[in-house]
């Protein structure tokens, strides 16, 4: 049955997620590679794998750790799935998504947390596949996570069944339990996560060196099965890290994340690559560009509108807009930004009576701009209008990263040229900005 977006504005509103990334083969995904100019994307990441997509050759390297950088909410997670259904097609890769959001607490995340939510994942792919490994195998991350769940002070003792596993073992499902207890603790329990934390790093070379092995092992199973060759860990949600988190774990901690010998794909925020602290650790040179509403000259990209238009009408039905100039106001005013565009178009549903009109459109534009006015100060606005009118990249400073990062400015390509965002250009520091700094005798 073909699909059909929701007619009703309610339904439309219920359906906004912000957090949802599209999986591979969701009727609503819409292919922006020409509208972003990432056409050869998907080939550079594989190619830093190993594998040439275009002539199957696969020389893979023995580890490598690729940060993917994107603005928050451009689609990062969305595109990595639909290239993780390439490579597993391959047959050359296995991808084990990490979604750190639903395991972990990413406003406090440390690299020891990363790694047993990866651990765990990747056991319980292999459970739920059937793959059959000894308790050799198993053995030497098991004892690891034994003496380290077993570690506790606050008085509490573990489950009979934790404590007969850490003791006995249990192959795949008792590993799973084990590694299960330690994710839940590093969300919930505060107490119980800075003494296994501290039990990591006090053991970190065996437990990585257990961890390994284990990916190892499984990647021998999946290519004795047929089935691929290499393990790829896909750990997202990481771009959601703060301040100095951040900087802890892809800088200070970013020799532990080389420990594990894998090939792992990190989503990683935008401002991260303008501090200038990445060179010569992780690979961190591939950015998925903003969807181009225009190219830098000004003159307008119909793949862009194309596919903003698309995008849009798969979340609503044509028939809930009272005309075309509607949505044509709300994918200019996204920036080309997937979520901003989702933000105007739920803003329309609360504020709209049965159909989207030019004054509800209106209310929603106001209401974005609003939210922005909150956190601009008084000096974005003069830096905006600059960045606005300067034809060379001048280069970043903390101001400019911050409004990188909170949307306000909003870069295309490869970075070359960046633009405010639509609707800050409505408020008026923006404006009196612009008419400050205007030649004598401009309008």
């Amino acid at each position: 049955m073909p699909y059909q977006p929701p007619q009703h504005l309610l339904e439309v509103l219920q359906k906004i997620q912000y957090e949802e990334a599209l999986p591979a083969g969701d009727p609503r995904y819409v292919d922006t590679q020409t509208a972003r100019g990432s056409e050869r994307t998907f080939s550079r990441l594989a190619r830093k794998i190993g594998w040439d997509p275009a002539s199957n050759q696969f020389f893979p390297p023995g580890q490598s750790h690729v940060l993917f950088f994107g603005h928050v909410g451009s689609g990062k997670t969305t595109e990595l799935r639909q290239y993780a259904q390439r490579l597993n097609d391959s047959k050359r890769f296995r991808v084990i998504e990490v979604d750190a959001v639903d395991k972990l607490d990413v406003n406090n995340l440390q690299y020891t947390d990363a790694l047993m939510a990866m651990a765990e994942t990747l056991v319980a792919h292999l459970h739920a596949k059937g793959c059959r490994l000894s308790e050799a195998d198993l053995a030497p991350l098991q004892q690891a996570m034994a003496r380290i769940v077993t570690t506790r002070s606050d008085g509490r003792e573990l489950s009979a069944e934790i404590r007969t596993v850490a003791e006995a073992g249990g192959g795949l499902p008792g590993l799973l339990k084990l590694l299960a207890t330690f994710t839940a603790a590093a969300k919930t329990n505060a107490t119980t996560k800075t003494e296994w934390r501290r039990e990591i790093a006090n053991h970190f070379t065996a437990v990585a060196s257990a961890f390994n092995g284990l990916i190892r092992r499984a990647e021998a199973v999946l290519k004795d099965a047929g089935e691929a060759e290499r393990l790829v860990f896909l750990l997202d949600g990481i771009d959601k890290l703060r301040g100095d988190d951040t900087q802890r774990f892809f800088v200070q901690d970013a020799e532990q994340l080389l420990s594990i010998q894998a090939f792992v794909i990190y989503t990683a925020p935008l401002h991260l690559k303008y501090g200038g602290q990445l060179a010569g650790k992780l690979d961190a040179d591939l950015v998925l560009p903003m969807i181009k509403l225009q190219e830098r000259d000004g003159s307008r990209c119909e793949a862009g509108w194309t596919a903003l238009h698309e995008l849009l009408l798969r979340r609503i039905d044509r028939s809930l807009f009272a005309s075309e100039a509607e949505i044509h106001r709300l994918i200019e005013h996204s920036g080309g930004h997937p979520r901003e565009l989702l933000r105007l178009l739920k803003l329309c549903c609360e504020y709209a009576d049965d159909r989207i009109d030019a004054a509800t459109v209106e209310r929603a534009l106001a209401q974005l701009a609003a939210d922005y006015r909150y956190f601009l100060e008084p000096e974005d606005y003069p830096l905006l209008v600059q960045l606005d009118h300067d034809e060379n990249h001048g280069g970043n400073d903390e101001r400019t990263r911050q409004l990188l990062y909170r949307l306000a400015l909003l870069q295309y390509n490869d970075g070359s040229w960046r633009r405010s965002h639509p609707v800050v250009r409505r408020l008026d520091g923006y404006v009196k900005a612009r008419q400050a700094t205007a030649s004598p005798g401009t309008p």
